[in-house]
């Protein structure tokens, strides 16, 4: 078998289980595998030292949003209910990104949040249902919810 590579979101993802999620990429990360975190927010000094204080190991750092400024038409803007303005690209463009990126670089799994994005997967893809009584983030779009 090749290294086995995981995919992990970190919104909604990571950031729900951090304990859970330390324990897993050091052990993966230690068993000679791969870990790939695949945000949609911009890669930040502050998006680092968050995944550093949750004691996260990974091997690479995808961003979707700093992928689609190089690579897609931008469509307006978006405000998020905490005041952030970000650009905003087409729905079908931004949903594919990380099943485009998991099939490119043969990630064994990827785990996310955003149901929505399985329909542009062909790599193995499981929803995290935390169920820990927290609302849904502000950040997610009303159609990620279903």
């Amino acid at each position: 078998m090749d290294k086995f590579k995981l995919g992990l979101d970190l919104h909604g993802v990571i950031d729900a289980l951090p304990e859970e999620f330390k324990f897993l990429t050091n052990s993966i990360i230690n068993s000679g595998g791969e870990v790939h975190i695949l945000t949609g927010g911009s890669i930040t000094q502050k998006l680092i030292n968050q995944l550093k204080d949750f004691g996260i190991k990974y091997t690479k750092l995808f961003s979707v949003y700093d992928y689609l400024l190089k690579t897609s038409e931008i469509m307006g803007e978006v405000q998020f209910p905490d005041g952030t303005i970000q650009k905003k690209f087409k729905n079908e463009a931004w949903d594919k990104v990380k099943g485009d990126y998991c099939r490119k670089n043969n990630i064994s799994l990827h785990i996310d949040d955003t149901l929505v994005y399985n329909d542009n997967f062909t790599t193995p893809f499981a929803r995290l249902w935390t169920h820990n009584n927290n609302p849904k983030q502000s950040h997610k779009d009303v159609r990620h919810l279903k």
